[in-house]
């Protein structure tokens, strides 16, 4: 499911930017399967109704269910963020800044042993949560959204296992939809990514390796190497013009 949320993403927005009715059929039949997969009144996992839920696989799909309907495709109503929106509060706790689990209510420090056990841990279920709320309810007065606080104690630091490009891709996509491109938090974590990031990307004395991050350093730079490394962060670069904020005060 991983992988097919992120392809489904890929061929929603090239549909939507290009209108080419190559993309069309794919792309609707990339996100009927998703809406199929879903877990009745919860979210998604590894595989179609695995049976149980994690946050970090149900923010792609949201993410690309959100694509979706941007691009204008078939969505049957609004079935999958009602039942995403179940398990997000299943996993939310209100008591710490309304904190979002990975896979149940305060999971904790997700890592694979001998790999990364010594990586920080990041609120990245959180900045994943935020967004989905927003994609899903358009809602600043939503109380889950304060979970944005724990994301600007958290700022981006290129230091010794503490590099999470997923964490930075996902709260920086949530914090603009929250906050940005003006507001305090947004200014705040922007700074702190561009100073980050920027320095820190391969330059032409690099040779082969121009213009790319070095995977090794990276919580997750193990699953998927350079190339995983350099999507993740320019995703994270077009934060500032991939999406309008949709984000709506009701």
């Amino acid at each position: 499911m991983y992988n097919h949320t992120i392809a489904t993403l890929a061929l929603s927005e090239a549909y939507g930017m290009s209108a080419t009715q190559l993309f069309k059929g794919p792309a609707q039949q990339a996100i009927d399967f998703i809406i199929a997969a879903q877990n009745p009144d919860k979210g998604w996992r590894y595989t179609k109704k695995a049976g149980d839920n994690d946050t970090s696989v149900t923010g792609w799909a949201i993410h690309a269910v959100k694509s979706a309907e941007l691009s204008e495709l078939k969505l049957p109503g609004r079935d999958a963020y009602v039942m995403a929106e179940k398990w997000l509060d299943e996993v939310t706790d209100a008591t710490i800044y309304y904190r979002v689990g990975y896979n149940g209510k305060n999971s904790g420090k997700v890592f694979v042993p001998g790999k990364n056990e010594n990586s920080v841990h990041h609120e990245t279920m959180t900045a994943i949560g935020v967004l989905c709320r927003i994609f899903m309810s358009k809602n600043k007065r939503d109380p889950n959204l304060e979970g944005v606080a724990l994301l600007v104690k958290d700022l981006p630091e290129w230091k010794r296992d503490a590099i999470d490009f997923y964490y930075w891709h996902f709260a920086s996509s949530a914090l603009f939809q929250y906050d940005g491109p003006d507001g305090p938090y947004w200014k705040k974590w922007s700074t702190a990514l561009k100073n980050t990031l920027v320095p820190n990307q391969m330059v032409t004395r690099d040779g082969c390796a121009v213009g790319s991050w070095p995977s090794e350093e990276d919580r997750w730079g193990f699953e998927g190497g350079r190339v995983y490394a350099v999507a993740m962060n320019a995703l994270t670069l077009e934060t500032y013009y991939r999406y309008p904020r949709v984000l709506e005060v009701k």
